[in-house]
């Protein structure tokens, strides 16, 4: 074979290799392109809420003013007492708060029961059946959270509330808490109304202490 003979020869096989390393494709070892790292997923857990810490409600008693009640009481004639048909203990076995009466109440002949005054583990309740109202009066030494049991409160003056079955006074004095509650006996819709604001402040107005230790 002769030189030119074998030079186009070669030519020839150059161009066959050439031809199929095209039809291979690029050589995977050396594609420099880098996959892109799967984006971090996020925690789908919902992140851990830290609820606030309520301080809990402490019952305690009420740290009671006797000496002011007593010195009080001495200062009320026996007959203004409001007792009634009751006898209201003092000393020893008198109710754990001073007990504090309404005077001038005029119960019905025809009241069922009449006058009752019941004694409590904190205090004690007293109720005057009426003919357009009730008079129901709570006196209790139950201290929730509002301050040490060891603390004397200051008096706070009655405060007039109308409620869904009449109306209520509530006050503090000698460190106990007082509520009235006037509960009406004829009226009827969802704000029935048997006694107005004055007559119920007067009534609390002229409350007297009955009994304390």
């Amino acid at each position: 074979m002769n030189t030119s003979s074998t030079l186009a020869l070669a030519a020839v096989l150059a161009f066959a290799l050439t031809g199929c390393d095209r039809l291979k494709g690029p050589d995977p070892a050396s594609d420099t392109t880098v996959a892109a790292a799967p984006a971090a997923t996020a925690d789908s857990s919902p992140a851990d809420v830290e609820t606030p810490v309520r301080p809990e409600a402490v019952e305690s008693t009420a740290g009671i003013d006797w000496e002011a009640a007593r010195r009080d009481m001495t200062s009320v004639p026996s007959d203004d007492r409001g007792a009634g048909a009751f006898q209201v203990q003092s000393g020893a076995e008198a109710a754990p708060v001073p007990v504090l009466l309404p005077t001038g109440i005029v119960v019905p002949q025809s009241a069922e029961g009449g006058v009752k005054f019941q004694l409590m583990s904190d205090g004690y309740f007293a109720t005057y059946p009426g003919v357009d109202y009730d008079i129901v009066v709570n006196g209790s030494n139950e201290v929730v959270g509002a301050r040490e049991s060891s603390a004397l409160s200051t008096d706070t003056e009655p405060t007039f509330e109308a409620t869904a079955s009449g109306a209520q006074v509530a006050f503090s004095r000698y460190g106990a808490d007082y509520l009235i509650e006037f509960e009406c006996k004829n009226s009827s819709g969802e704000a029935p109304t048997c006694i107005g604001e004055d007559e119920a402040l007067e009534i609390a107005l002229k409350l007297v202490i009955a009994g304390t230790r």
